[in-house]
């Protein structure tokens, strides 16, 4: 079995039995379903909808999300390269297991009511909106965070002392602060 390491997360891959998958192979909307030991390559699930879906050992890359959404999903053991996830839509997603984003793009996507904990979102653009959602050890690092809102959501979170700038830039929009000269 092999296994994608990313800053200490170890996704479980999907099995070498089976060739990449280039379509999505199931009905849209999708619902109640289980998606399992499955490589996903150049699929395209832009608007698709997702509804009490179990992803598991899975990995996703170079895909289109674009404005996918998903609600009350689990992910476990899925690893997403290359992916645009830009302006979806995810309530109540839930990670079970180690799950890892790298080169994937948020733009206006918007994160609601979420357990993202211990993920790794690695050199991504997080220009989400995220409220309500746990990100306790999710590790950020190297990822852009200047279109990013939801500080408190961050709460837990690790990042780099690069980013500090771009998370003052945050907390000057979240909190609506007036930045003034002194004088």
């Amino acid at each position: 079995m092999d296994t994608h390491e990313v800053r200490g997360v170890k996704v479980l891959l999907p099995s070498d039995d089976e060739p990449p998958v280039s379509s999505w192979p199931f009905p849209a909307p999708l619902e109640q379903e289980r998606v399992t030991n499955t490589d996903f390559h150049n699929v395209d699930l832009s608007s698709h909808r997702l509804t009490d879906v179990t992803l598991n050992r899975c990995r996703f890359v170079g895909s289109r999300l674009m404005g996918v959404v998903l609600t009350r999903v689990t992910m476990a053991d899925v690893l997403f390269q290359g992916c645009q996830f830009d302006y979806a839509m995810w309530e109540n997603v839930r990670l079970t297991g180690d799950v890892a984003f790298i080169d994937c793009s948020f733009r206006e996507t918007a994160i609601a009511t979420s357990d993202l904990k211990n993920a790794v979102f690695d050199n991504c653009t997080l220009a989400a909106e995220i409220t309500s959602t746990t990100m306790t050890g999710t590790d950020i690092r190297g990822s852009d965070l200047s279109g990013l809102s939801g500080l408190t959501s961050l709460s837990g979170a690790n990042v780099a002392e690069s980013q500090l700038r771009s998370l003052i830039e945050v907390m000057v929009r979240d909190l609506n602060l007036t930045v003034a000269e002194t004088g």
